[in-house]
């Protein structure tokens, strides 16, 4: 149940639904907040970020030169939570876009909302 997304990866409390695959935390240890992260190759790799419900985008967009700063920053925003995930960024590179969801720190999130 904790790795389905269902309770607690610290206390072991239910967590409200929706549930996602992978550890999660409540907010009282430390809650997330999920984000996808979309990118594509043109001119450079343009990072662009979508609330939960994927409809809402957050107002920072980001570019990058590299696909190596794209990979960094989803490992900070602990998108590997599994050898498969992380091979499917890799062909998303490859093939020159895609995309990866982000449980991002309050902090974090915080940065993304800002302008």
């Amino acid at each position: 149940m904790r790795e389905g997304g269902r309770i607690c990866a610290i206390c072991g409390i239910c967590l409200p639904e929706p549930h996602y695959p992978g550890e999660r935390r409540c907010e009282a240890c430390g809650g997330s907040h999920r984000v996808y992260m979309s990118f594509f190759l043109r001119r450079g790799w343009f990072c662009q970020f979508l609330e939960a419900d994927l409809k809402t985008p957050l107002p920072k967009k980001l570019n990058f030169r590299s696909p190596d700063k794209i990979i960094l920053l989803a490992e900070h925003g602990a998108a590997f939570s599994n050898l498969e995930t992380r091979q499917a960024m890799d062909h998303a590179i490859a093939a020159g876009r895609g995309g990866v969801w982000l449980e991002l720190t309050e902090e974090q999130y915080r940065k993304l909302k800002a302008r």
